[in-house]
């Protein structure tokens, strides 16, 4: 069984690795207090002030500073947007993940719109409506795809439109499709982008393999626990376990 779930990993992992096609995570954006906001929990008030210079490369950015290694886009009276640099794909169909949040002001807007700057994709579910003072995960899907492509985060109106951006991810959800495979219907894990804890949708023996096929974690959890993994270093992951006799296999990535 070990060796089996040891394969279950390794399809899984080979899945993501193939399928990514562009990520940032942001984690550039630290080293002064300038940073701040965001991921360290402050979401309005003299806040993601942090220079850009040097730190996102290839990214054109409107009314945007540096939060806590994440992106602050807008101001008062000043709209932000944020358009990634241009990457190649020979996918027709991608999946776009980020995580993003609404500054929490009493007149704070909440609307985003993710369109595409460079290339050509049909976007599906691209107005967004966040959440004021917590980062969210929003899944965008988009089809037609002609790369290169270039994509754009922007708020809808000038004045208090404020956000944060973080963990963006696009991958070719063709491949993405081959490991999704893996995990069949159950739901073992229902956080994939995790900071400290994963929190269990199912009771189960798992094991966390990282990228190198290696067991780095295993627990006997239950429906709603939460399992630690603040030690593990930041990376993606595959969490495996047997759910009412089926194998599954989930990616989380560790930030």
């Amino acid at each position: 069984m070990k060796k089996f779930y040891s394969l279950l990993a390794a399809v899984a992992l080979t899945a993501t690795v193939n399928a990514q096609v562009f990520s940032e995570n942001f984690d550039t954006l630290t080293g002064a207090s300038t940073y701040t906001g965001g991921n360290s929990g402050g979401w309005s008030g003299s806040i993601a002030t942090g220079p850009l210079t040097g730190k996102l490369a290839g990214w054109v950015n409107t009314s945007a500073a540096g939060g806590d290694k994440c992106l602050k886009l807008g101001s008062g009276s000043n709209m932000g947007s944020a358009i990634t640099p241009e990457f190649s794909t020979t996918a027709t169909a991608l999946k776009l993940t980020f995580r993003a949040g609404a500054w929490n002001s009493t007149n704070e807007k909440v609307t985003i719109t993710v369109s595409v700057a460079g290339g050509s994709a049909t976007v599906a579910d691209g107005a967004i409506t966040l959440t004021k003072g917590e980062f969210n995960t929003y899944t965008v899907n988009l089809t037609n795809v002609v790369g290169p492509l270039k994509l754009k985060f922007s708020a809808d109106v000038a004045a208090n439109n404020r956000f944060f951006l973080d963990d963006v991810l696009v991958e070719d959800a063709a491949t993405m499709a081959v490991g999704d495979a893996t995990k069949g219907k159950a739901n073992l894990v229902k956080n994939t982008i995790v900071a400290n804890e994963l929190i269990f949708g199912a009771s189960a023996k798992v094991s966390v393999y990282n990228t190198a096929g290696q067991v780095v974690k295993t627990a006997a959890v239950a429906e709603n626990s939460r399992l630690d993994v603040s030690a593990l270093p930041k990376g993606t992951y595959v969490v495996t376990g047997l759910v009412n006799g089926q194998a599954v296999s989930q990616k989380v990535i560790k930030k």
